[in-house]
């Protein structure tokens, strides 16, 4: 199963929609209601820093100087960011559980 980078959501795979019925019990369109609002939210804050992140390690093997410690700052920057955001992601997924009675 590949991952549907489409950017239509949380799509799970390329899997044609004849076939909505997965090994699991869950089609296609269940798994786009897994995650809660505040999960969503918080995942697309990490897509967002790991993509800028790319970009800034890109930045700092093509320049020297200013730019080049500017651009270690930002990442340092935003490595705290992603540690924050990971530790959201992990209590949303806990509230998550939470409302659905696992925990």
């Amino acid at each position: 199963m590949t991952n549907d980078q489409s950017g239509e959501g949380l799509g799970c795979c390329a899997c044609s929609e004849k076939s909505t019925e997965l090994t699991n019990g869950l089609s296609c369109a269940d798994k786009k209601n897994i995650f809660t609002r505040r999960e969503i939210e918080i995942l697309d804050k990490i897509r967002e820093a790991s993509l800028r992140a790319g970009a800034l390690k890109d930045e700092i093997s093509r320049t020297e100087g200013g730019e080049h410690d500017a651009a270690l700052l930002e990442l340092e920057r935003l490595r705290h960011i992603r540690a924050e955001l990971e530790k959201e992601r992990l209590a949303a997924s806990e509230e998550r559980m939470r409302l659905l009675g696992h925990l």
